[in-house]
């Protein structure tokens, strides 16, 4: 039978196709079957072949300046609005602030029926930025929280907006195949006979890896065997390397980038560890749970929710903590065992593409009524 012509159009407006990329592409994946279509747009970013080769023919990258989406983002409103070619879709899923103010202005140009802002982060909407969502109250706007939390920071700072649009849409990520350990550890420069802890995020100060090199330390004095290595780039990179070399740590830590084949390099690490003072969701996560790594991370924001109670916990910013933590994971190959095979059931039955795209399609199906 031939499959049917898709009725509701749905534009992808995100930032740039260096972070949050499979991410994207889920959501795409999941709006882009019968009754959907979907135009996936990156603002930023140079245009990349093999991207959009994967995401189809409906792929655009404008690589917009940094200044054009900055104050009233009009060249970048007049790029997106000549790239669409005067199509009005029913739906635009706008993911961060920058996006999520272009799909307003499209929506009062009469280009979009509906718009989902995905909200990854708690206290996205400081400052002048409440004035965005206050002033479109009565537009027909759905924010995503990627949790619990986000979702809750929401319905406190804006309590005017009914409970139906704002909404909770837990992130998922693919199973993803794995480099051998030996082999991740080549690709990433580390020693292959080191024990080590990694952690996966930008090296900035809400991910904690202050907090975390301090709290390696002790661990690293006692047990010259383990290593740390920092998967990620920001501007906190020049000061952690100066923490460690002060900690006199420095020929255990490596700092390794950021690495965009970095899921299959998990299995490098036989802990991923992740300090963050706060956080929304976690997204590198729920990554490390469906490669099936154990985890320690911070009792902050979404994060327990995503554990479910399977990970190991510990206060933020909480050095002695964190040790212990550390301390007890490397003694323990039986505990390291147990916790793995229990966050990587917890993945499957949570946050796995197949719960994802039915969540998300009810959500859309709800927003912009019934579609043949």
């Amino acid at each position: 039978m031939a499959r049917s012509a898709p009725v509701c159009r749905v534009l992808h407006l995100c930032p740039d196709p260096y972070y949050l990329t499979e991410l994207y592409g889920l959501y795409r994946e999941a709006l882009d079957q019968p009754p959907f279509e979907s135009t996936l747009m990156f603002l930023r970013g140079a245009p990349d072949p093999a991207l959009a080769a994967a995401a189809g023919p409906r792929t655009h990258f404008l690589n917009l300046p940094r200044e054009a989406l900055e104050g009233l983002r009009l060249p970048a409103l007049w790029r997106v609005w000549r790239a669409c070619a005067g199509q009005r879709f029913d739906l635009i899923v706008a993911h961060r602030y920058k996006a999520l103010t272009l799909a307003l202005a499209l929506r009062r140009l009469h280009a979009a029926r509906h718009v989902f802002g995905v909200v990854h982060e708690i206290g996205q909407f400081e400052g002048r930025r409440r004035g965005v969502i206050k002033r479109a109250h009565a537009t027909p706007l759905t924010l995503l929280g990627v949790s619990d939390a986000v979702r809750a920071d929401l319905v406190a700072r804006f309590p005017r907006l009914p409970a139906s649009q704002v909404q909770s849409l837990p992130n998922a990520v693919s199973d993803h195949s794995l480099l051998s350990p030996a082999r991740a550890r080549a690709v990433l420069r580390l020693a292959p006979h080191r024990f080590w802890f990694g952690s996966v995020g930008r090296l900035v100060p809400v991910k904690g890896h202050d907090v975390l090199l301090r709290a390696f330390a002790p661990l690293a004095r006692q047990h010259p065997g383990v290593g740390l290595a920092l998967v990620g780039s920001g501007r906190e990179e020049a000061a952690l390397r100066e923490l460690s070399h002060s900690l006199k740590i420095a020929e255990q830590v490596a700092f390794c980038g950021w690495r965009a084949d970095v899921r299959a390099l998990l299995s490098a690490f036989e802990v991923c560890v992740f300090p963050s003072r706060e956080e929304g969701f976690g997204l590198a996560i729920a990554e490390a749970m469906a490669a099936a790594r154990p985890i320690i991370a911070s009792d902050t924001g979404g994060v327990p929710a995503v554990l479910g109670g399977q990970g190991v916990l510990v206060p933020p910013a909480d050095e002695a903590a964190l040790t212990a933590a550390l301390e007890r994971l490397y003694r323990s190959a039986e505990a390291r065992a147990r916790v793995a095979a229990a966050l990587r059931a917890r993945w499957a039955s949570q946050f796995s593409p197949p719960r994802f795209f039915a969540h998300l399609q009810t959500l859309a199906r709800g927003a912009i009524g019934d579609v043949q």
